[in-house]
């Protein structure tokens, strides 16, 4: 950016009189800039990629003269959003695959799975994702369903949670899962009453099949990336937090940056368990103003509720005296995220339930005791139960909360699985947003798609309400932990851009800053709470480029 412009920028009030020529003008508008000491204006100035004025429309017009000139009509102009939590190039790679997301009955499901198979030569497995756990008994469909689709051909489909898949009698019988089939290490086969696997496989159990299908093209985990991509600018998402990557999912991002079509800032998450993991995450690329950056690790605590396999204080009420496993002990999980915090690294946890996150705070308090107070950042996602006397513990400590604001409401997860699993006190406590927002902790917001829908507004409107997005007159899961509608666009703006280490470029609308933009169709605090997720974006902006135009 050029000097004399950022001067301009800051001398909007003085004696000049000449229109500077600027690449875009935005006008009209009611536009959030997430800045507090100016927290509302009408009209911006972009050149160059970055945000070159903010004021009032008289003002900017006496200075700057748009190539583009835009009249907003009202529309209201934010930050892009940042997404602290998705799995956009898995997501996107599924998308070509057979696809159960929209499936709404297991009727519905096991004809997309037949249709699925009549494309497919004979022989070849059929892959998928994206069913929906609470459909089914006890979260755990049987391979007879799979088998009456084909016997023939292995068949092995994941579930919307990631943390379980379902496999036909084929795929079992290829990967040597039998009733003598131990479980694997953190993982578990669900079997029948006559100890024969039933078809769904959990944790480390799915690799026992997933590791036998035909592996995925480099050209494929790029579409897919593209398709991601697109879907994300789509709904005003500019910067994303990559949860879970390997070096697949790696070469994806590098390749779609070196060709110029990274759409988005990506700060990825290597998984801990990576052999290679030391070598692959950068932390001294920190802060550059590249769309990449491999800086963080992810460290999965527990698994999931619906799988009985998250770390729970007190037990399941269906399985009496059992609370789930941590998947490290804590004093391993203290030891590794004490090393990750000395190197500078962020570590990014996955934790769901109270005694997982709980074990995720001490693990870094004893890296904070060890190592003193760091800029790293970290944080823990997902947070479904987390105890009372831990919540204070978020701004205690400097971790960043991460929820998935979507899940906080009562649908079939919480009432058909969950309810039975923990009972109504603990559902009545999940999610507790608010709980940790009052205690001064920072909340960001994420989607983890393609686990659930990407659109931040959706979960945007369930942290205001805390219903079904879009319903009237539903159920309210714990209304104590409904917060404000600014509280969940910063969480979406300013604080995801500050835990992705980029709020000196982003995250709030002001001079100097890159012009990643979102125009939405109406401004959100017009509208019922009830319509916020009905509000379309208009056009995404990506340092000053349309991304996205409706």
């Amino acid at each position: 950016m050029r000097a004399w412009y950022l001067a301009a920028a800051l001398l909007l009030g003085g004696c000049a009189t000449e229109q500077a020529p600027v690449d875009m003008v935005l006008r009209n508008g009611a536009v959030y800039t997430m800045n507090p000491s100016q927290p509302k204006a009408t009209a911006l100035a972009i050149d160059d990629g970055r945000i070159i004025a903010v004021g009032n429309d008289s003002s900017i017009a006496r200075h700057y003269k748009g190539r583009t000139d835009i009249d907003l009509h009202g529309q209201m102009v934010l930050p892009g959003f940042h997404d602290s939590h998705m799995h956009p190039v898995q997501g996107g790679v599924g998308l070509a695959l057979c696809e159960l997301s929209s499936a709404r009955t297991i009727d519905a499901i096991i004809a997309t799975v037949k249709a699925c198979d009549t494309r497919l030569p004979a022989g070849d497995w059929l892959t998928g994702s994206g069913w929906d756990l609470s459909l089914f008994k006890d979260a755990n469909p049987g391979k007879a369903l799979l088998d009456a689709v084909s016997v023939t051909r292995p068949i092995f489909l994941g579930g919307a949670d990631g943390h379980s898949s379902w496999a036909n009698s084929k795929a079992l019988e290829v990967a040597g899962i039998n009733r003598e089939t131990p479980d694997p290490p953190a993982g578990i086969i669900e079997r029948d009453d006559a100890g024969n696997p039933s078809g769904t496989l959990r944790e480390s159990a799915q690799d026992l099949a997933r590791d036998l299908v035909p592996p995925t093209t480099p050209e494929a985990f790029a579409d897919g990336l593209r398709r991601a991509l697109a879907m994300a600018n789509s709904f005003g998402i500019t910067s994303i937090d990559e949860a879970w990557a390997g070096q697949n999912e790696l070469d994806a991002y590098r390749t779609l940056l070196n060709s110029g079509e990274l759409t988005a800032r990506v700060v990825a998450s290597v998984d801990n368990m990576n052999d290679a993991v030391d070598t692959l995450v950068r932390p001294a690329d920190r802060g550059s103003a590249s769309r990449l950056h491999v800086d963080a690790v992810k460290i999965f605590v527990d698994g999931v509720l619906e799988g009985e396999t998250a770390a729970l204080l007190e037990p399941y009420l269906d399985s009496p005296g059992f609370r789930g496993d941590l998947k490290m002990t804590p004093k391993d999980l203290a030891a590794r995220v004490t090393e990750l915090d000395r190197r500078g690294i962020q570590v990014h946890m996955h934790a769901i339930g109270d005694r997982a996150v709980r074990a995720g705070l001490d693990a870094i308090e004893a890296a904070t005791r060890a190592n003193g107070p760091s800029d790293n950042r970290h944080q823990i996602a997902h947070l479904q139960l987390v105890d009372a006397a831990d919540r204070p513990r978020f701004a205690e400590l400097g971790v960043t909360a991460d929820f998935e604001a979507l899940w906080a409401y009562p649908d079939q997860y919480i009432t058909d699985v969950n309810l039975p699993q923990v009972g109504e006190d603990r559902v009545n406590a999940m999610y507790p947003i608010g709980s940790i927002l009052r205690s001064g902790g920072r909340i960001v917001g994420g989607s983890d798609w393609p686990v659930s829908s990407m659109n931040p507004l959706d979960a945007i409107e369930v942290g205001v309400r805390r219903q079904d997005p879009g319903e009237t007159g539903t159920p309210v899961l714990n209304a104590g932990e409904r917060v404000s509608l600014d509280d969940m666009l910063a969480a979406y703006t300013i604080n995801g851009a500050w835990l992705m280490h980029e709020d000196d470029i982003t995250g709030s609308l002001q001079p100097g800053k890159m012009a990643d933009i979102v125009i939405l169709a109406r401004d959100l605090h017009d509208v019922a709470p009830e319509e916020i997720n009905e509000v379309p974006v208009t056009m995404t902006l990506l340092e000053g480029k349309p991304v996205y135009r409706k």
